[in-house]
């Protein structure tokens, strides 16, 4: 995969939780953790396209089948060596192969949700609406 040129986008849903999680961020560690927090979770998503594969994991076969895509999961525990399950959230995304009549493959992120609440277990769970 490294030779391939991946284009990383986020749907409206995922800027949108990803925003919230910064401010949740933001009230249970102050500012300064938020911001070093919000770079990191940047830094994250924008590897993902140095390398899908690696430090993620596959979702559901069905998931992925009614997107004709791999779906997967990628884990970022924070800005700190230390992981810290209060700030660590899942980024689910869509990876769609260019070999499948594209130049550059396409990595849409569904999904950016706080890795201790109801919804990441749900979707975790193979509860797959939620992706949506």
């Amino acid at each position: 995969m490294p030779d391939i040129l991946w284009e990383v986008r986020l749907l409206d849903r995922a800027h949108a939780e990803r925003d919230t999680l910064f401010l949740r961020a933001g009230q249970r560690r102050g500012v300064d953790y938020a911001r070093r927090w919000w770079d990191g979770l940047l830094k994250a998503t924008d590897s993902i396209a140095e390398f899908p594969g690696p430090r993620s994991y596959p979702r559901s076969i069905e998931e992925s089948e009614r997107r004709r895509a791999e779906v997967r999961v990628r884990l970022y525990s924070g800005p700190d060596k230390k992981p810290s399950p209060s700030v660590a959230c899942h980024i689910f995304f869509a990876l769609y192969d260019p070999q499948q009549g594209e130049d550059t493959g396409r990595i849409i992120v569904l999904r950016v949700i706080g890795a201790r609440t109801q919804q990441a277990q749900e979707v975790l769970l193979g509860d797959e609406h939620n992706l949506d």
